[in-house]
């Protein structure tokens, strides 16, 4: 798990760092207020630890309505129980919240508690940068040379990849009925013997996946 920690207090930044390399997290760099963290947008980042208080024109709340905008995960340490602030912050949606002054207990149970939520998405590239999808979402997958795409309701995902990277992956959510589909079981509406239907798209069923097929039963 890769992870940014936006904090202005360096004393802080270098103990919360340490302790998430104790426990395998690798930390992609500290950022010591909102602007920066907003121009300076920091790649390949899963979650980010950022201090409501911090030194500058723009709060931690302020980045935290940025990431929330665009997709990206993120946790308040915070030492400040105000109900006002808490209040204004849970608006931000966050993953959760670390107090200061924090326990590494607390810590590691969050980043458990995240790392959950994190297998249950699917990390992919759009115009503005990298986003996280919910499984749940995803209707089906059809290959498409080195690439995969990915269909939701709302629209495509192509991703390179191949289909068995996900399925080894993500057997759980979703099912082969051919070489060039996966599709997500919970997303069948009805199914023959020659076709899958998924959000009314008719899918083929291969001979070589109909004993698959009783795992939907």
């Amino acid at each position: 798990m890769k992870v940014v920690i936006i904090e202005d207090d360096l004393i802080v930044a270098d103990h919360l760092t340490m302790m998430l390399q104790r426990h395998g997290i690798t930390v992609l760099g500290v950022i010591d207020n909102a602007e920066d963290a907003m121009q300076e947008w920091t790649d390949g980042a899963d979650l980010y630890f950022v201090d409501i208080r911090l030194s500058g024109i723009k709060t931690g709340i302020d980045l935290g309505k940025v990431l929330h905008a665009n997709n990206q995960a993120f946790v308040y340490v915070t030492a400040n129980n105000e109900i006002s602030t808490v209040k204004k912050a849970a608006e931000t949606s966050p993953f959760g919240y670390i107090t200061k002054p924090y326990k590494e207990s607390d810590v590691v149970a969050l980043l458990e508690l995240f790392k959950v939520q994190f297998a249950r998405e699917f990390e992919v590239n759009t115009d503005f940068g990298k986003k996280r999808i919910k499984l749940t979402d995803i209707l089906y997958l059809e290959a498409d040379g080195s690439y995969v795409k990915i269909f939701t309701k709302e629209r495509l995902y192509t991703e390179r990849g191949t289909l068995t990277e996900i399925e080894e992956r993500y057997d759980s959510y979703f099912i082969r009925v051919h070489r060039s589909f996966l599709v997500n079981t919970d997303k069948i509406d009805e199914y023959n013997s020659k076709e899958v239907y998924v959000n009314g798209k008719a899918i083929p069923i291969s001979r070589s996946y109909k004993d698959l097929l009783t795992k939907l039963k």
